[in-house]
This record gives structure tokens, sequence and C-alpha cells, in this order.
């Protein structure tokens, strides 16, 4: 048997452009915009896989305005064709290869499709011709031992080459600002990986075996994120705070220098560190005397339903109806079981169950997505008080892989399933 020492290279580059900086020029109040970058490799097990890019945007720094991400992938794949039949063909050889990503940010998901023709390649006479017992690739003996039978090429892919060699190519797009939620808060984004690739010899008279290898996938995602600065206010004049007092309850304190009637104080929460909501409103006393700092309290009870981090702030709103924030504080919560999700029958055909570990209080979203990351069906599954519930499909789908993506619309949690439909 020969073996050969392969080597890939494709590489798929994503920069997002930044046309959602070009309206925030700069922050309110006058200050600059900031960013940060986070960079993060993969190596990929096999051709279709999973990504982690563990590093989303950190809410206590302030509030994102953009999102600029490039995602590349480092591989190469050797192209292999033996002559099976006792005289030399000429052959044209087709590889063809189709690179799809899909995942937050993504849409639809990106696909990328590549053609790569070889004309005229001759490959020489087998001196050991297929019978129906073969098994490829057949040992050479005699005039064959430097393997005139045998054609292989080192293929990169998806790139474009010129006389300095391969290059990748350069795909510019734009986080839409409905989607930063997906980048905000903690827990890692997930994208969706996978290739599917052919090879086809034509000649005149000819038998052939083929195949395609491929190995040490590498992945790049480079993240930066633009955002303002939170618009603290002054320090020495006010300070909130928030403390965790036991399992269910936490304290929301601030202490304020120099107080004056007519303020609004409306702490917030939040559950994913973007969307905010209020929990209370407290006017202000101003004291006897101006020197007195004066404290404010103020309880919230935690859902039994949250866990992880709850992130909190302090709206302030004077007589004039300026409006200022603190800087945002997180507690952690007793974490609860993860949403997790087992789907079945798998391959399926019309419809299948899915069962979470625990029960779901909410009405949730379910959507079948193609392996372009495309959706084909989407489903409301409404809150039925247990743990599995049925998803039917309306319409036949062809053979293939495809995921499920269930939505909790309240806690934002996500889960993806891969799925075969038979």
């Amino acid at each position: 048997m020969r073996l050969r020492t392969l080597r890939i290279c494709f590489v798929l580059v994503y920069a997002l452009l930044n046309w959602n900086k070009v309206s925030f020029a700069q922050c309110p109040g006058g200050k600059p915009l900031q960013t940060v970058t986070y960079s993060t490799t993969n190596y990929l097990g096999s051709l279709t896989d999973s990504i982690y890019f563990p590093h989303k945007f950190d809410p206590s720094m302030g509030t994102l305005m953009g999102v600029d991400m490039s995602i590349s992938t480092l591989g190469y794949a050797l192209l292999e064709v033996i002559n099976d039949v006792g005289a030399a063909i000429t052959y044209k050889i087709t590889y063809y290869r189709t690179d799809y990503i899909n995942g937050p940010g993504l849409g639809a998901g990106i696909i990328l499709d590549t053609t790569v023709v070889f004309n005229g390649i001759n490959i020489g006479a087998s001196d050991n011709p297929a019978v129906a017992t073969s098994t490829p690739p057949w040992m050479s003996n005699g005039p064959n031992a430097d393997y005139s039978n045998y054609w292989g090429a080192i293929q990169a892919a998806p790139v474009y080459s010129d006389m300095d060699g391969d290059h990748p190519r350069v795909f510019n797009t734009s986080i839409a600002p409905g989607d930063f939620g997906l980048f905000t808060g903690s827990g890692p984004l997930v994208y969706y990986y996978d290739v599917i690739a052919s090879l086809l010899a034509q000649g005149i008279g000819g038998r052939y075996t083929q195949r395609i290898v491929t190995l040490n996938t590498e992945v790049n995602i480079s993240i930066t994120y633009t955002y303002c600065p939170m618009a603290v206010l002054p320090e020495g004049k006010l300070t909130f705070s928030a403390r965790k007092t036991d399992a269910g309850n936490i304290q929301l304190s601030w202490v304020k220098e120099r107080e004056e009637n007519g303020i609004t104080y409306m702490p917030e929460v939040s559950y994913d560190g973007y969307q905010f909501s209020s929990v209370g409103v407290m006017q202000s006393q101003e004291p006897e005397q101006s020197s007195t700092v004066v404290k404010y309290e103020m309880d919230y009870t935690v859902p039994k339903s949250a866990s992880g981090k709850l992130y909190f702030r302090l709206k302030q709103t004077n007589a004039q109806g300026r409006v200022e924030y603190s800087a945002i504080t997180s507690v952690s919560v007793e974490n609860l079981p993860e949403l997790t999700l087992m789907v079945y029958p798998n391959p399926a055909e019309k419809e299948i169950n899915l069962q979470f570990s625990t029960v779901q209080k909410h009405n949730l979203q379910a959507d079948l997505l193609n392996s372009a990351g495309q959706v084909v069906e989407r489903n409301r599954l409404v809150s039925n008080g247990t743990r599995q519930y049925v998803m039917s499909f309306t319409k036949k789908h062809p053979a293939g892989m495809y995921f499920i993506r269930v939505t909790n619309p309240v806690s934002k949690t996500q889960y993806t399933s891969r799925l075969m439909i038979r």
C-alpha cells in the first residue's frame, strides 16, 4: 500500500466592515471610542466540527457599538488518482469543494465554492490492472515500480494563486446591531464548520481509483469590539455596589455625597449584560447638613430560574432630565443545570422528539437549519409544563445533515444539535 505525506492549506478570512462605527465618531460627552481585540485558534479533528470562541464582550467595560470579526482556516488537501488499466490514459481531473461556516453573526452562514480543473493529466499504465477481487491501491512491480500509474497534487482551497503563491480569499461583512446581544455576556460563541469535497477524473477508456485526504485543519478567529466606556458617575460623589446576602437575595446599595432633592434612582438588572430592566425606584433625600453622606439600600429577590452571573447598574436622573449610569457590577448566583437537549430518533424522517433536562417554563423557538446554516423550517413550542416536546416537519426535506437550534427568548439560552434526515 502506498502511503504519501499530505499537507492541506485552505484559508478563508472574514473581516467585518466598520460601517456601524461611522455614526459613532465619539461617545456621549465627547469621549472617544475604545476597542479591545481577542483572538483564538482551534484545531479541528475532522472536516465537520465545532469551533469555540471564548471571548464575548464584558458589559462592565461599557456599551458595545461595533463588532469586527475575522475568521480564517488553514490546512492542506492531497488529491490522488490511480490509473487501474494496463494502458496509459490522459485524464481531465476536476476537484470540487464547498466550505460551510455557520454561527452567531453570520446570518444564514458562509458558503465558499471552489472548482479546480487539471487538464491533460497523463497517467501511465498499471502493470497490475484492476480485477474484481482487487483492493486498491495495487502493489507496483517491474516497469511501474516508480508508480507511473499514480497522479497526486496538493491543492489549497479556497484560495487564489499568483506568482507569489497561494492567498486567502477575503470577505467583508458587518455584525448587525440586532445581534450584539449574542456577543455580550458570558459563555462561548459556537461556530460550525463543514466541508464537502469530490474528485472527478475523465478519460477515454479510463478506469481509476481516487481519494481525497485532509488533515490538520486550523481555524483562527479574531474579534474586535468597539465600545463607549460607561459614563460613570463622578468618583467620590456616588458609589454603587451589589452583594449576595443569601442564596435568594441580593442587596443593592449606594452612597451619595452632597445629596440634593429631585433625583430619581433606578437600579437595573440584566441576565446577559446587554439588556437591562428596572427593579425599583427610589427618590433622593437631601440631608439637613450638606456634608452628610446619604446611604440607600434596596433588596432584589433572585428568580429561581436565574443562574450564572447577574449584572447590575444604577440609573440616576436629575431634575433637568439628565441621565447618568454607574459602572456595572456583577454577582454570581447558584449555577443551575444548563439547558441540555436530547434529539431522537436520529436519523429522522417526519418528526423528532426534543427532551430537555429540566422543565421548560417558557415558550421556545425550534429552527431546522440545513448544512449551509439556512433556516428551512421554524416551529413554536408552547410550554406544556414538561421536559418533552414533539417537532413535526411540515414538508419533506432532502436527505442529509441538518441542525436543530432551540432558543429560549426570555433567558436567551440557545442549544444546537446535529440531526440527520433520511
